[in-house]
């Protein structure tokens, strides 16, 4: 297996997204990672060192997109007219 991205190179990135999305991020990410902590092992294969590097770069990211997630939250907190509005958006969806 090779890796398909270069983690010699960085660059930052800024999206802004909706609370739903990254939730839909962080639930992806935790089930990518559960699927190699406990899934992969039972079927007896053995992680490759790019395997190993692949987890602890969606175990980072994970905990990069959650803890940058609680600072929004906290610098941009939703007033209560803008939170009624989300509110009937997600019954809707």
């Amino acid at each position: 297996m090779n890796l398909d991205f270069d983690i010699d190179k960085i660059r930052k990135n800024k999206i802004e997204l909706l609370d739903c999305q990254i939730d839909l991020i962080l639930r992806s990410l935790e089930f990518y990672a559960y699927t190699y902590q406990f899934i992969y092992p039972r079927r007896h294969k053995s992680e490759s060192k790019e395997e190993n590097l692949r987890i602890c770069l969606v175990r980072d990211t994970y905990e990069q997109i959650l803890n940058q997630f609680g600072i929004s939250k906290k610098q941009n907190p939703i007033d209560d007219n803008e939170n009624d509005e989300f509110e009937n958006i997600s019954k809707i969806a």
